[in-house]
């Protein structure tokens, strides 16, 4: 008797990310924008926050340079938090050496406190109508900035972000599984902002209209301050045509760090998102914060049932062991497995540290 209720409840673990999964993708790729976009050329802050970034900060500086948008309109603002390994020296030396086509500005801070608030930092220096961050380690195309900033010519859109690409995903087991991720994640978070908002945003490639965005969400980081837009009235979408590119770490461990770290902004984000819907102030579309909720909050603890289902299942139909040869020799069917098993790890570990109150702010280069 047992058996079969975990079954049923296996099902609901398993259907209701599929079922969400096959929607947002059908979104995604036949969905309308439902947008009014004209030509788009304000003035626009870019903010790179660092810390201990000097072996490729330059490297984040020529990439500025080759971005197409007209440099007049540019202004960068490099915010290094107490670096140890002097990333501040060496941007003001590069800039002592090539004469940049925009105005660049270097803030020191004396303390590592955290990327939000060096963002705080920045925002109060900036002067463009738009202000955009990025990440030191990833590399912009050179068309994603104009491609990102025709969306926010619309005046019902907020903030934009861009979709992430992987440059190394053959190099390891944890790229290839982080590629799997990615293609899922990518078609989910269009599919939403084309129905309405995501709030799961990249901070790698952001844009947000100043004038809104009035300050960085220090609790969840990205994704709190697309929430924040989003309670205001206004929608925070995320663009296909605008990409960047980073690599995924190559070890396990490292990648369980970045995993678990930006999980647990999600827990914290979603969970801010079912207390306001249950004190009836959401702004946000019903379907898309009722499923990740479900998603991000209940489904995790549906996981364990669903591994002691398949166990179950193994133990009383034994034939169906031999099903586990196959997903083991077949490589895309073996990392799905693992690309799952390991996300519902992460999800379940940031949970726990969320309810321990070990929430991380700064981490480990």
């Amino acid at each position: 008797m047992i058996l079969p209720v975990l079954i049923s409840i296996s099902l609901v673990h398993i259907m209701v990310p599929a079922g969400y999964y096959f929607w947002m993708k059908r979104l995604s790729k036949k969905g309308n924008w439902n947008l009014t976009l004209s030509d788009f050329e304000p003035k626009v802050t870019l903010i790179v926050a660092t810390y201990n970034e000097a072996n490729i900060i330059e490297d984040k500086l020529n990439n500025i340079r080759e971005l197409t948008y007209p440099k007049d309109n540019l202004e960068v603002i490099v915010v290094d938090s107490a670096s140890t390994d002097g990333t501040a020296q060496v941007v003001k030396d590069y800039l002592e050496r090539n004469s940049l086509p925009f105005k660049t500005i270097v803030i020191e801070e004396d303390q590592r406190r955290g990327k939000s608030k060096a963002l705080n930092n920045a925002l109060q220096t900036a002067s463009g109508n738009i202000v955009a961050t990025s990440d030191a380690d990833c590399i912009w195309t050179p068309q994603s900035f104009n491609n990102a900033l025709k969306y926010l010519s619309d005046k019902s859109v907020a903030a934009v972000c861009g979709v992430e690409v992987l440059t190394n995903p053959e190099e390891s087991s944890a790229a290839r599984t982080e590629l799997q991720h990615r293609q899922v994640f990518n078609f989910i978070r269009v599919g939403e902002s084309k129905l309405q908002s995501t709030i799961v945003f990249e901070g790698a490639l952001a844009l947000y209209k100043k004038g809104l965005l009035e300050k960085f969400d220090e609790d969840c980081d990205d994704s709190g301050s697309a929430l924040n837009l989003v309670q205001k009235g206004f929608r925070t979408i995320m663009v296909p045509d605008a990409s960047f590119l980073n690599a995924c770490p190559r070890g396990w461990k490292a990648k369980a760090t970045k995993k678990i770290r930006r999980a647990q902004h999600l827990v914290d984000v979603w969970w801010k998102c079912l207390k306001l819907s249950l004190r009836r102030k959401s702004k946000m579309n019903p379907w898309i914060s009722a499923s990740n909720i479900f998603l991000y909050l209940f489904n995790p603890f549906l996981f364990p049932v669903f591994m002691v289902t398949i166990v179950g299942i193994f133990l009383t139909w034994p034939l169906t062991s031999l099903t586990i040869p196959v997903f083991l020799l077949v490589p895309k069917l073996r990392d799905g497995i693992i690309t799952y098993l390991s996300n519902y790890v992460f999800l379940l570990y940031a949970i726990l540290m969320q309810a321990l109150g070990r929430k991380q702010i700064v981490w480990k280069k």
